[in-house]
């Protein structure tokens, strides 16, 4: 199923720790780029955030940010080092003896000195926490996708309004089209006499060639074949093709082309307001497919 590259969801999960609130932001990108903050602690399960998202996105910048709000116990303890705390108390009683110093050791002296107390994460604990993550960012996701694919029916509909409007124009070039070419072939005439004219009985190769690129220049048949050509691929496409962003914008690339080349041939005013229009509609079509994965 097409869908737009932006959108939004935020879940909150309630769980026995207390709560686990998952938010996913997404944007236009070439390519997935994922980033994500999570809280302290829990790191090193960064990894597995990215080919999650993977198995259902394929392009955008997603931004995720994971929250946990415990309402009692903690991953995470304090270690008290009781024998290391002995040997220091040990060590500064005996330093104010020898240098004869006043007054107990308290307290906040043991505290200041390194590695008394240390903080032991709870891997157990740590770990089933993860896994509510992971489920409260699978609905996360869920819900992202709906949103993504809601407004990528959207543009959908908005492109295919365009190329509605690219065919409605074409079909009046081809119907000013006998009426253009009757004029070219009189204008067609008139150039080719004064090439010709007082030339000898042989003509150069340089006087062919410019008679027939005149020829050439009269006839856009070619170029409305392969605008209707990309018309049905990018209709196609529409129907729910993989890479529709890329493709469409490559479509419009090459829609743009045929119809620089029909308005440099048809030398009509009316096909000019047509062609000024298509172009317009391009333009549309290539902003849109940025927004589409």
């Amino acid at each position: 199923m097409v869908q737009s590259m932006t959108g939004y969801s935020r879940v909150t999960r309630h769980i026995a720790q207390g709560a686990v609130t998952v938010e996913l932001r997404s944007i236009n990108h070439r390519y997935l780029d994922v980033g994500a903050r999570l809280p302290e602690g829990f790191s090193e399960f960064e990894g597995e955030i990215t080919p999650l998202l993977r198995t259902h996105l394929a392009r955008g910048r997603i931004d995720v940010g994971v929250s946990v709000q415990l309402s009692g116990g903690n991953t995470r303890r304090v270690m008290l080092d009781e024998p290391l705390a002995r040997a220091y108390h040990a060590q500064l009683v005996s330093l104010k003896r020898r240098f004869g110093l006043k007054g107990s050791v308290a307290l906040e002296h043991l505290l200041a000195l390194p590695q008394l107390m240390t903080v032991a994460e709870n891997p157990a604990q740590r770990q089933a926490l993860w896994e509510q993550v992971k489920r409260t960012l699978r609905q996360a996701l869920r819900q992202l996708l709906a949103r993504r694919r809601a407004e990528g029916r959207r543009l959908v509909a908005d492109l295919r309004a365009h190329l509605h409007l690219i065919r409605a124009r074409l079909k009046t070039v081809r119907a000013r089209l006998p009426h253009a070419a009757a004029r070219q072939r009189q204008q067609l005439r008139l150039r080719l006499k004064g090439l010709f004219e007082g030339a000898t009985a042989s003509v150069s190769n340089a006087q062919l060639h410019e008679a027939l690129a005149l020829v050439r220049e009269a006839d856009v048949n070619e170029e409305l074949v392969r605008l209707d050509s990309h018309l049905a691929h990018a209709q196609q496409v529409l129907r729910g093709a993989p890479a529709v962003g890329k493709t469409l914008d490559f479509i419009a690339q090459e829609l743009m082309r045929e119809t620089n080349t029909l308005g440099a041939k048809a030398n009509d005013a009316i096909i000019a307001r047509c062609v000024i229009d298509i172009k317009g509609a391009i333009e549309r079509i290539r902003e849109q497919a940025q927004n589409l994965e």
